[in-house]
């Protein structure tokens, strides 16, 4: 049965009802305009595909509790957030990368420095993609805004026990995940993790 004629507001109906007909046809009817969106406004063509796949994962997995008047606007605004949570994400990236390099001067770079440094910063990227949001928060705080425990603890409104417990939470992690690039990074990960 083609679901091509129905509303938006049937389909919203049936998806709610876990049809996954409907589903595909929402998906069908707006994927590539959310795409297109994205596209625009980061222009990176796989990160725009990701964030519209994205938009859809999480529409099906709320389905049955997102209330929807209009679904366009509802996909826009959910993909507008999700691109400001990337550029959030990926300035924060390109801020801890700009401190990885002070330790590892490009100009005076084998080739087999640079390999390792790319391994180092993306094993780095991985790690902190991992830690909880909160533990990841409070370590970049502190190791790369340079913030004290106590400046985290006002910021965040926490105690001072409980920033501590995240940095040690979040350096053993890092310790344990990165344990591969001591000998090399030993001076750039002692100034990180300890």
């Amino acid at each position: 049965m083609s679901l091509k004629t129905h509303s938006d507001a049937d389909l919203l109906s049936l998806l709610k009802a876990d049809d996954t007909l409907a589903f595909k046809e929402l998906y069908d009817r707006y994927w590539y305009k959310m795409y297109s969106i994205a596209l625009r406004k980061l222009n990176r063509k796989e990160v725009a595909e990701e964030l519209a796949q994205e938009l859809f994962v999480m529409l099906w997995q709320k389905r049955a509790t997102l209330r929807i008047i209009n679904l366009n606007a509802f996909l826009q605004v959910s993909l507008k957030n999700l691109a400001i949570d990337y550029i959030r994400h990926h300035i924060q990236e390109e801020h801890y990368l700009d401190s990885l390099k002070q330790y590892f001067p490009l100009e005076i770079m084998t080739t087999s420095d640079m390999v390792y440094f790319n391994d180092l910063t993306e094993a780095l990227q991985k790690a902190l993609a991992e830690l909880p949001e909160k533990t990841r928060q409070i370590f970049m705080l502190n190791r790369f805004e340079r913030l004290t425990i106590r400046e985290i603890a006002a910021q965040l409104n926490l105690s001072e026990k409980s920033i501590e417990y995240h940095l040690s939470r979040s350096t053993t992690y890092l310790r344990q995940h990165l344990r591969d690039y001591n000998a090399y990074g030993l001076t750039f990960l002692t100034f990180l993790l300890y």
